[in-house]
């Protein structure tokens, strides 16, 4: 496993693991940055998303958690990055990227299409295909090198399938081998990886906000940045729950034509 790495490391597919501080922070100065275009929510993440790092993006239905990841999308294939995209929950719909590419005029009626045939889709109606699907990928990463790498639903699939309290260990241990797949992936291949989750309500909470994700420890620890979406009206609220280096804040957005956009007063 050493040799692997040191090869990687010696023809510059991945980043050495032991960089000086320096050279360390050198490195994370120069990450390419993907903004959403929507000013509030890109200052949350220091300016948009960054490669080898994991995002997870939990909200209840309707806070605009798919959109955001459409928008992010519609961002990298209008500038000829590649994106792929695991969808659990059969709601990706290429009609809606398409508006969004035209009303944020990234693309014209006449090569919208072209712009389309940049993303690789995947879906995966349940956990078993799913696992299937991202053990696999490694050829699509290699062929591709996707700027982003999208799984829109997944950990919802293990809370419909592992039913109950005696399913718990091997659910939690499906998740955890999920989870390492994704990290891996975003540091192997220097790509952002995203996936939505679903949330719970949490009863014990008496006071303040009883909304959380579901998946539990393994879930959050795997993830380099958590970010809560919520409705606020007609708005809706981003908050970073957990950062290496974002302060913990909200940043408010709306849902229209161009995916999420910045809320007019």
């Amino acid at each position: 496993m050493f040799g692997c790495q040191k090869i990687l490391e010696d023809n510059k597919m991945i980043r050495k693991s032991d960089m000086s501080i320096m050279e360390l922070m050198k490195y994370q100065d120069n990450y390419p940055i993907l903004a959403t275009k929507c000013k509030d929510v890109d200052d949350l993440f220091g300016g948009g998303i960054i490669p080898e790092s994991v995002y997870e993006v939990y909200g209840e239905f309707g806070s605009g958690k798919t959109q955001f990841c459409l928008s992010l999308t519609a961002e990298a294939i209008a500038q000829d990055m590649h994106v792929v995209w695991i969808d659990c929950e059969d709601t990706f719909r290429p009609r809606r990227l398409k508006e969004i590419l035209l009303a944020r005029e990234l693309a014209t009626e006449d090569d919208v299409d072209s712009k389309l045939s940049n993303m690789r889709y995947f879906y995966t109606p349940n956990s078993e295909q799913l696992m299937g699907t991202v053990n696999a990928i490694s050829e699509v990463m290699q062929e591709l090198k996707p700027r982003i790498l999208i799984l829109d639903g997944a950990i919802g699939q293990f809370r419909e399938e592992y039913l109950g309290r005696g399913t718990l260990a091997e659910r939690q241990n499906q998740l955890a081998r999920l989870m390492t797949h994704i990290k891996n992936i975003s540091y192997y291949f220097r790509c952002s990886v995203i996936f939505t989750n679903q949330v719970q309500s949490d009863p014990s909470v008496m006071f303040g906000d009883p909304i959380k994700p579901i998946g539990g420890n393994i879930v959050g620890h795997a993830s380099t940045y958590r970010v809560y979406f919520k409705k606020s009206g007609k708005k809706r609220i981003a908050r970073m729950v957990d950062s290496p280096e974002h302060a913990q804040r909200d940043a408010s957005y709306c849902l229209n034509e161009k995916g999420i956009d910045d809320v007019v007063e």
